[in-house]
């Protein structure tokens, strides 16, 4: 007897774990099986590396500023003392039990000054005639200081560039903020002297101050140079070009994180890394999967935030973020608009509203309240690569495995390649759970898991699709979870 034959006998099974993050510079049908298409609100988690809806945020002030939180800063004075930094309008504030109270004025309400903790003072730097400092209770500036508005800190001296010297990069006298008489031990040099660039941002990587330069009146010209003060004697440290075609957008758009450099220029996000070919350091692309967002907007911040171990960074009402552990990126978006400033203090993550509100992550939310005790839902969705064959493909099941954070409604959407969006299925996952010895109340009344964890559940879709190329949408209106996978079985058609 011979074997039954089935119309579509070209069964294929596919497994994602969605480890890669978005790749906008590709399409769709030929990104990596774990890329995404797109998504918004998903973060990966730094514990267990899965894809998670982001946590919700607590509007923490009371009343909103006049103007947007612009700049955030963490200033640990000592051990036992620290304070949480705010630019509003021309003023400088702290963040003080549900408000802001005022430090004193700075330059003007267009300016986003550079920040330092030195000598457990706070520098400030705003291109006014001389850097700023704050104690906690003294706001004054230190006479014969530049004019500067870019800070940094290496082999214990305060980096500073001068306003009126677009060239010019001081160093002042070891351990001494207040030190910058050059015919003493602090130290003046110029960045390429006369390449009619200026100063417009430091980072510092070893003994290595990198120095990035742009136009003076337009940042299409730009260049990077490279101080090495690896030497005991001044006078033998060297200040050589190190790149010609880069430079930060501003000195707020740099970070250091994984042993490395990461900033973002007008054309992408960027890294200097050292290079094994060469043993030594060098420029490097770090965002060809997303670079594609900086085509009509530029970048306004970027900061590290330990907590996530990520680097975050804002593109227009966007965040952005960067994890090294799998080199990925993810986006975000928040109910209450759009995000001036982000700052991680000692575990807590808070963010500058252009409102004028401050917010602060947190973990226990799956809310963002918008204004004090008012709080709206927000979604999140991912969409995976779409999958092609030599004939059109008939999508046959889906098989999701979440892990619920909180109770949430998910819809599983089929992706034609014309965004025609088909409904394959809802689930309600279930909330993350308690603990048993958080219960309060008789153990056969509770409605939520008791235990350590919540259990993992499976979502089941047996509704089939025809089409060019499928993807697959997972969008919650509302909660929190974490992606473990994705199966999904296709047949070819033919």
């Amino acid at each position: 007897m011979g074997a039954k034959k089935y119309k579509n006998q070209n069964i294929i099974p596919v497994t994602l774990t969605l480890e890669k993050g978005v790749n906008y510079g590709r399409a769709g049908e030929v990104i990596d099986d774990n890329e995404l298409m797109d998504g918004s609100n998903v973060i990966y988690d730094p514990d267990t590396s899965r894809l998670t809806t982001r946590p919700g945020t607590d509007c923490v002030t009371t009343a909103a500023a006049t103007n947007a939180i612009r700049g955030l800063y963490y200033y640990m004075k000592d051990g036992s003392t620290a304070y949480l930094i705010a630019v509003s309008g021309s003023k400088l504030y702290y963040y003080n039990s549900g408000a802001l109270t005022e430090i004193g004025a700075i330059a003007d309400a267009s300016v986003k000054p550079a920040f330092l903790t030195f000598n457990g003072k706070l520098l400030i730097a705003d291109g006014s005639s001389a850097i700023r400092t704050w104690d906690g209770t003294t706001y004054t500036t230190i006479a014969g200081s530049p004019a500067a508005d870019c800070l940094a800190t290496v082999r214990n001296r305060v980096v500073a560039n001068h306003v009126s010297e677009p060239d010019s990069v001081y160093l002042s006298s070891p351990n001494d903020e207040t030190g910058w008489t050059t015919t003493g031990t602090a130290v003046g040099l110029r960045a390429g002297y006369g390449d009619g660039l200026k100063v417009n941002g430091f980072a510092v990587l070893g003994d290595d101050v990198f120095v990035s330069k742009v136009g003076r009146t337009t940042d299409r010209q730009k260049k990077i140079y490279r101080l090495n003060v690896a030497a005991s004697v001044t006078s033998s440290w060297y200040l050589e070009p190190f790149s010609a075609h880069n430079a930060f957008t501003s000195k707020h758009t740099v970070a250091n994180a994984y042993n490395n450099i990461f900033f973002a220029d007008d054309n992408g996000f960027k890294t200097v890394k050292g290079i094994q070919e060469y043993g030594d350091l060098a420029v490097l692309p770090a965002g060809i999967k997303i670079n594609k967002v900086f085509g009509d907007a530029t970048c306004d911040f970027m900061a590290f935030v330990h907590t996530y171990d990520a680097i975050w960074f804002g593109i227009s009402n966007r965040i952005y973020c960067y994890t090294g552990f799998n080199d990925a990126f993810t986006e975000l978006s928040f109910k209450w608009g759009q995000v001036s400033s982000v700052c991680d203090a000692n575990g807590i993550v808070y963010l500058g509203g252009n409102n004028g509100y401050l917010y602060k992550i947190s973990e226990d939310l799956d809310t963002d309240e918008i204004s004090p005790s008012t709080t709206v839902d927000y979604d999140s969705f991912v969409q995976t690569k779409a999958f092609s064959g030599v004939n059109d493909l008939i999508l046959r099941k889906v098989k999701i495995l979440f892990k619920p954070k909180t109770s949430s409604v998910v819809n599983l959407w089929g992706v034609k390649p014309d965004e025609t969006l088909v409904l394959l299925g809802s689930d309600t996952p279930g909330a993350e759970g308690s603990y048993i010895y958080d219960a309060t109340g008789y153990i056969y009344d509770a409605t939520a898991y008791l235990g350590d964890t919540a259990a993992s559940e499976f979502f089941h879709s047996f509704s089939k699709m025809r089409a060019e190329s499928i993807a697959l949408k997972i969008h919650a209106l509302s909660g929190r979870f974490i992606i473990e996978s994705v199966r999904a079985e296709f047949a070819q058609v033919g």
